[in-house]
């Protein structure tokens, strides 16, 4: 139901961590006082050289010329013009180092300076979005937006920050305007389908949302696109989507202004940035160049460790990502997500064991870790130890009831444990939850047709199952149940008609399946019911994610 590889995506991709940079504090006002230069306010003062002792040696260096230069044209009373550009290259490089605070009094000096040029209201509305101070933000990307109001990031941007507001009618004003000046903008599409959620105009989300996904395939789109289709209560699409899950916050706008921030940095910050955007686009090759460099420029960060290891899982190199997973685990031993991409990669593995010990650890770090719940559940399963998997489904549905797959997990864990009314009754409300799955619907009809209690069995309730479900798709396993179910309703000729079919359609069943069908045929024979819903080496017991 879901494959090892997606869930490393959907659960590593969507969870990464930014990059580690201190916030850096404004001091004293420069002593360069300006004379005899009409041009250039005597009221600018440059701040004090922020503290650049955590930076990267390479930014450290940067950081201290770029602001020699901005003092030097301070001392050299240069134009308004030429100043606006310093301050706001100085802020540029502070902003683009994360030290938010220090680049705040930078811009806002730019902008003094020029108050026409949107690009410094602009950076500083990222400024206090980074401060999470969105009340001003959101004036600045106005303010940015009056001076020009054709700028699409800007408006895909303040919509956002309208919807952390909560004022979604706001928002879709707003990127209302970016789809129209921007249809090809798969953020402008997913925001506003974002505010029409927030707004309850659900349908109207779904044909956002699926504009937004048309033009970008990423697992956040289809998260919420997910919950469009639950509120509009179409079960079955809902649960399609649902099944992937991503960080709303990495939709963000093709962004020349931000862009043009990366270029400044030669960090391991910057390319972690890089080898995240690779991700996204499925450039597995690049992906794992920028974050060796990454992690090469920032050993300590368990982020880039877990993310490289991310990227040399997605090209195939599980030895390498393995490393680059544990070497995430020794740096932060108490954080979850390299405890269970190490259980991924294991499961991959066929290590199951290893695999069951990483789940255990992520899910004691993190009791609402969904993922990891789902996927010791069905680890533990695999592995004969069914009565404690039952508690990590129910801890998946009890986080997320739409996941499907963990009631199925958890119904026929009761059939292992020979819990056969428990299992039913899990199935039936199964069945009714979603009806478009005909899973749920085939192993109800089993038990119902072939239980060894007999208090559960129901031949006729088996059959209309089937028929219904026969009716769109003809698999031998289908052809099996029905005839486990004319059995039960005592019609052995149909039943041995079924069951030839069965063996008849089943060519590439494994030799052990084909043993077992005959023997049922020989028992139809003699008149003789199944009471055996699945071989006990059925692979419905053993749940191994393909990939």
């Amino acid at each position: 139901m879901r494959t090892a590889v997606h869930r490393v995506c959907l659960v590593i991709v969507a969870s990464v961590l930014a990059a580690s940079t201190a916030a850096c504090g404004r001091g004293s006002a420069d002593k360069a006082t300006p004379s005899g230069n009409a041009s250039a306010s005597p009221s600018v003062s440059v701040p004090a050289l922020p503290d650049v002792s955590r930076f990267d040696e390479s930014v450290r260096e940067k950081v201290r010329s770029e602001y020699e230069t901005l003092v030097e044209s301070r001392r050299k009373n240069a134009s308004p013009q030429a100043l606006s550009e310093a301050f706001g290259r100085m802020g540029k490089l502070l902003l683009a180092a994360e030290a938010h605070e220090a680049s705040r009094s930078f811009f806002e000096t730019a902008q003094s300076l020029s108050r026409g040029d949107m690009r410094w209201p602009y950076y500083l509305a990222h400024v206090h979005r980074a401060l999470q101070t969105p009340d001003t933000a959101a004036s600045l990307f106005e303010e940015a937006h009056r001076l020009d109001p054709r700028n699409v990031p800007t408006l895909i941007w303040l919509g956002e920050t309208y919807l952390t507001l909560e004022r979604a009618a706001d928002a879709e004003r707003r990127l209302g305007l970016a789809t129209e000046l921007q249809p090809t903008s798969p953020a402008a599409w997913f925001w506003r389908g974002r505010a029409a959620l927030a707004m309850q105009d659900h349908a109207q989300a779904v044909r956002y949302l699926e504009r937004a996904l048309a033009l970008n395939s990423s697992p956040a789109i289809h998260y919420q696109l997910g919950l469009a289709y639950r509120s509009l209560g179409d079960r079955s699409r809902a649960e399609q989507h649902l099944q992937h899950r991503g960080d709303a916050a990495s939709i963000v706008p093709d962004d020349p202004l931000m862009d043009s921030l990366r270029g400044m940095l030669d960090s391991g910050a910057a390319y972690l940035t890089r080898g995240l955007e690779a991700i996204d686009r499925r450039d597995w090759a690049a992906a794992v160049a920028n974050l060796r460099t990454a992690s090469e420029r920032s050993p300590g960060d368990a982020a880039v460790h877990l993310n490289l290891g991310t990227a040399l899982f997605l090209s195939g190199d599980r030895p390498a990502a393995r490393r680059a997973f544990e070497t995430a685990v020794k740096i932060a031993p108490d954080l979850p997500k390299p405890r269970y991409t190490l259980g991924l990669v294991a499961e991959s593995d066929l290590r199951d064991r290893e695999a069951i010990e990483h789940f255990t650890a992520a899910v004691r770090l993190d009791p609402n870790y969904l993922e990891a719940h789902a996927s010791l559940a069905d680890a533990l399963r695999r592995n004969g130890q069914v009565d404690a998997s039952l508690a990590h489904y129910l801890r998946v549905l009890a986080l997320n009831p739409a996941v499907s797959q963990a009631r199925f997990g958890y119904a026929i864990g009761l059939v292992r444990l020979g819990r056969f009314r428990d299992a039913r009754d899990s199935l039936r409300e199964a069945v009714a939850m979603y009806p478009d799955q005909p899973g749920f619907a085939h192993a109800l009809a089993r038990i119902l047709a072939a239980a060894p209690d007999d208090s559960v069995r129901d031949g006729a309730a088996a059959v209309r199952l089937t028929d219904k479900l026969l009716e769109s798709n003809r698999t031998w396993t289908l052809l099996e149940t029905r005839a486990m179910a004319a059995a039960e309703m005592g019609r052995f000729e149909d039943a041995l008609k079924w069951q030839q079919a069965a063996i008849e359609e089943a060519g590439n069943a494994p030799p052990a399946a084909t043993a077992h069908m005959r023997e049922i045929l020989s028992g139809y024979r003699r008149g003789v019911p199944c009471r055996t819903p699945w071989r006990a080496d059925d692979a419905i017991f053993s749940p191994r994610p393909s990939g």
